[in-house]
């Protein structure tokens, strides 16, 4: 019934086409029919300010922006609010592939598996990432020594766990794909550390992949590689409600700025062979949080909270095939 009801919701607003700050085109829904629809005790539409409360949940969205949060994790959708005939209304695409996961993840994740995790260390051998040679810090030493204590702790849980590599060696992209396919992974987490020529840019994102047809967070134009569909794509739900508790968890262990979920065509997420996220842990290009990222203690805080965002979604998806957590 529920789904039903959703499918209804968006196909009576299939004639609001429009364009998204002139670039993303798609049917769109008023915002007071999904307050509706996902039981919101209240929706306040304050100018551009969007506020949707509930018993559990809080989701605030802002006209003309495509930043929106959910119970206070950031997230970004592909096309902004806008205003309509009088109503503010919200990308029929958002509400079903951002929204519904969010506000429904056992639905979003009931196909999904729970077996077998793979986590990919970013870059490795002559690739070193992000570096400050200065400060001895390097983006593929400390992916490395955070999967290592990831993998320790999800063991712990009797999780069968595999790294894409266990070394300091080159991997190719396709390669790190390759391996989860063969192992048939069921979550797909590559770790990365960011950098910026801006120095003052710091906090923590999470990247996953677009809805085929949809833009990229960074870009705000649709080409032919955006409307292409890949693996990935298959699992666009489950990327969703992965994403969010990889990214909820990751703020609350770390305290870090939240920089959100976000959305990329990154070669080992859109060619993942199960839901697949991409979390960038800090930047080392901002002093303060490059301190803090070569202290053991705040990086055991990071791989813990990895830990427990990927715990969150496979307990998520035992629930949906009515296994016990």
């Amino acid at each position: 019934m529920f789904m039903q009801g959703l499918i209804l919701l968006l196909a009576c607003e299939s004639a609001l086409g429009r364009a998204a700050g002139g670039t993303v085109k798609g049917s769109s829904v008023a915002v007071s029919k999904v307050a509706d629809l996902y039981g919101f005790a209240s929706y306040e539409a304050r100018g551009r300010q969007l506020l949707l409360r509930g018993r559990f949940n809080t989701l605030e969205m802002e006209g003309d922006s495509r930043r929106a949060s959910f119970n206070r994790v950031d997230f970004w959708l592909s096309g902004p609010p806008a205003r309509r005939w009088g109503r503010w209304t919200i990308l029929q695409n958002d509400v079903a592939k951002m929204l519904a996961p969010l506000l429904n993840p056992s639905e979003a994740v009931k196909g999904e598996g729970h077996r077998v995790i793979v986590l990919d260390p970013g870059h490795g051998g002559e690739d070193k990432g992000a570096n400050n040679m200065r400060r001895g810090i390097q983006e593929k030493q400390i992916t490395l020594e955070l999967a290592n204590a990831v993998r320790d702790l999800l063991r712990h849980y009797d999780i069968d766990v595999r790294l894409t590599r266990k070394q300091d060696n080159n991997m190719e992209l396709d390669e790190r794909c390759r391996y989860a396919t063969l192992v048939r992974a069921d979550v797909f987490v590559s770790i990365h550390l960011n950098a910026a020529a801006n120095s003052e840019s710091s906090g923590i994102e999470t990247f996953i992949l677009p809805p085929a047809g949809y833009p990229i967070t960074s870009g705000a134009t649709v080409n032919a590689r955006d409307r292409s569909v890949y693996p990935g794509n298959r699992h666009d739900g489950a990327n969703m409600a992965l994403g969010y508790m990889l990214q909820k968890s990751l703020l609350k262990y770390t305290r870090a700025e939240d920089r959100g979920i976000r959305r990329s065509r990154f070669q080992v997420i859109k060619n993942a062979p199960c839901p697949a996220a991409l979390v960038e842990c800090g930047f080392i290009s901002n002093r303060k949080e490059r301190e803090k990222l070569m202290d053991q203690k705040y990086r055991d805080r990071i791989a813990k909270a990895l830990a427990e965002g990927i715990i969150a979604y496979l307990n998520t998806v035992k629930r949906a095939r009515n296994m016990k957590p």
